[in-house]
């Protein structure tokens, strides 16, 4: 396993592999009340280590020692990219989208796990809410998820599988994204999410519009904690959904579907303001860089001919296939197209090979991730 993209799939499986044992690991010893003693600030300690020192360190630095690339190679390769600011405010629309088909997925998945027999488990009730906490729950459940889960899933995971396939990078690491969280509640749309990020990523070539929806997505549902304690009212649109569900189901069902399919229509559509802003965009300022190239290699050929005193009307020499290949690619790792590992894997025509002990790995990340969140379905079941 001498090749970049073998070599790349084989160090993120084991970086993952070691990211869900640790993270198993926090979760079962704070479920039995291991980490009582660090008070009611033992959550966010624990949801910061576990986001920084787990997933995004992991992901990030053990990665490229394996690898034995630079930090700023790996962040390249992940899609840690220059982004413009009409694909930012795209972005930004499509988390608030997206934040608002997802209360209506994990409603409908809700509605499943309850005619089952599930018991979905109580928040704690709190006595007061202060704008400071809003902000710290912003930070750890909205910021810190945003950067460190999407650098390991649709950084490290999606662009190293990504050498399988397009569908096969977005189903394996949407799958592990839905499984990480460990919880049956959050499964389902979790994975869902984890697909569609998956695919935004790869259609934008850049990581940075995944952060930005994950962040919205988080963001807005503890604001909307924050509003509904301090009946502020933003979530009243939600509730008055949910009455005429309840009492006049066919006006809320007509509404709902008129609501989704507008939503759906206009996600549609910021996708692909969103791609033309940044992959095509980016494909065209790289194409234009090498037609420059050319044009000034070009010139000097003609000025140096002339200066040994050849004024023949000479046809410039065709530049070779695999020369053209190695400016192209080198243009593209100069404007930040692309980084090291990008170009390794472009320039291998050797097949993908992977061994059975990385195969024997990745179903195990998957049987324990399984395990575990089916263990917290059963748990619900017997309460």
């Amino acid at each position: 396993m001498n090749n970049t993209k073998s070599r790349t799939i084989k160090n993120s499986t084991i970086c993952y592999f070691l990211i869900v044992i640790l993270f198993s690991i926090f979760r079962i010893l704070s479920s039995f009340g291991l980490f009582d003693f660090l008070g009611s600030w033992g959550k966010y300690f624990l949801n910061g280590f576990i986001q920084i020192g787990f997933l995004f360190s992991i992901s990030v630095f053990v990665f490229s020692v394996l690898q034995k690339t630079k930090t700023k190679d790996t962040l390249i390769f992940y899609g840690y990219k220059k982004i413009s600011k009409k694909a930012i405010l795209y972005s930004f629309l499509i988390g608030i989208i997206v934040y608002v088909l997802n209360i209506f997925v994990a409603s409908f998945f809700n509605l499943i796990l309850q005619s089952l027999g599930y018991t979905f488990s109580s928040s704690s009730s709190m006595t007061s809410y202060p704008f400071w906490l809003l902000i710290l729950n912003l930070i750890m459940t909205a910021v810190l998820p945003g950067i460190c889960e999407e650098t390991v899933h649709r950084g490290m995971l999606l662009k190293s599988f990504a050498s399988l396939g397009a569908k096969k990078a977005i189903i394996l690491s949407g799958l592990l994204f839905g499984l990480l969280h460990l919880n049956i509640e959050q499964f389902f749309y979790a994975t869902l999410i984890g697909f569609l990020l998956g695919y935004i990523t790869l259609l934008s070539e850049n990581i940075i519009p995944a952060i930005i929806i994950h962040f919205m997505n988080n963001a807005l549902n503890v604001f909307m904690s924050y509003s509904n304690f301090h009946g502020l009212g933003f979530g009243n649109i939600f509730g008055w959904i949910d009455y005429n569900l309840m009492h006049n189901p066919v006006i809320g069902f007509l509404f709902v579907f008129a609501l989704i399919v507008l939503l759906v229509m206009a996600l549609l559509s910021l996708l692909k303001k969103l791609f033309k802003e940044t992959a095509l965009k980016n494909i065209t300022q790289l194409q234009q860089a090498v037609f420059n190239q050319i044009i000034r290699d070009t010139y000097l050929q003609e000025i140096n001919r002339l200066k040994n005193g050849d004024f023949t009307n000479k046809i410039p020499q065709m530049m070779e296939f695999n020369e053209f290949d190695k400016m192209y690619q080198q243009t593209s790792l100069n404007i930040g197209n692309s980084g090291k590992i990008d170009n390794e894997i472009m320039q291998e025509e050797s097949p993908l090979k992977i061994n059975t002990y990385i195969k024997i790995i990745l179903i195990f990340t998957f049987v324990l991730t399984i395990a575990l969140t089916l263990y917290t379905f059963v748990a619900g079941l017997l309460i």
